[in-house]
């Protein structure tokens, strides 16, 4: 690729500078056009709706040749300053079991700025435990964050209770609830059954008030990741390159 346009990207809009002569220039977000110029100009964008999956292509005329240039926001999610608050949502879709890697996954829900709730696939069916664990066991993630900071923050006062009463029921010897991925169980039913990412559900679901939608009998990893990064709610805050889910499950 020659580098003949400058191309930045803060938030929401783009910005290009041709750095060559060029007598027009158009620019495409997802094959859609979102401007054309007629001269070396230039241009300030407002983008649609920004994700790693995003591709700019630029289309121009220079020395008598109709050329084309392509950028993708892949690298800039992923190399993002991460910060970390609560009701931040992880999603891997990588497992610790490799085999899985791609079709299981695993997700969890940040409480504070160092630590997280998950539930993670054994006994005790959810746990507290700090975000860098999350991290070094589940490399290829992704991190959501609601725009709404409120949100956020009601999940995560629903999920840090909610701990706190499975705890108590730990204590008098009852395991509810415990880690399945019974098909039979309600998405709606905290104290049923408990998987990671219905633990997203439900605190977002009771905590905030807020539902994501459900397409399958249960709510796996995979629907969580596609709702959130077509979700303008929801703002992504860093993706590995290689996070990818294989099937819709």
């Amino acid at each position: 690729m020659n580098d003949y346009f400058q191309v930045w990207k803060n938030k929401n809009t783009l910005y290009i500078k041709p750095m060559i002569k060029v007598i027009y220039y158009k620019v495409y977000e997802n094959n859609t056009l979102v401007t054309s110029r007629a001269d070396a100009q230039s241009s300030l964008i407002p983008l649609h709706h920004p994700t790693p999956s995003t591709t700019i292509i630029i289309e121009y005329y220079h020395q008598d040749i109709l050329a084309r240039e392509q950028y993708s926001f892949r690298s800039y999610y992923a190399n993002r300053q991460r910060t970390f608050q609560a009701g931040d949502i992880l999603v891997a879709s990588d497992n610790v079991k490799s085999e899985l890697t791609g079709y299981m996954g695993h997700s969890a829900l940040i409480v504070n700025e160092n630590e997280l709730i998950e539930s993670p696939g054994s006994e005790p069916a959810i746990v507290q435990e700090p975000i860098q664990q999350f991290i070094d066991k589940h490399p290829i993630h992704a991190q959501f964050r609601p725009k709404e900071e409120k949100l956020g923050t009601k999940a995560a006062q629903y999920a840090q209770e909610y701990i706190g009463e499975y705890k108590e029921n730990l204590k008098q010897g009852l395991t509810k609830p415990s880690f399945s991925f019974n098909l039979s169980q309600k998405l709606d039913d905290p104290w049923d059954k408990i998987y990671c990412s219905k633990l997203i559900w439900i605190c977002y679901h009771f905590g905030a008030d807020y539902t994501f939608e459900n397409d399958h009998l249960w709510f796996s990893p995979e629907d969580l990741y596609h709702q959130l990064i077509e979700n303008e709610e929801f703002e992504i805050v860093y993706q590995h390159e290689d996070v990818k889910f294989l099937i819709d499950i």
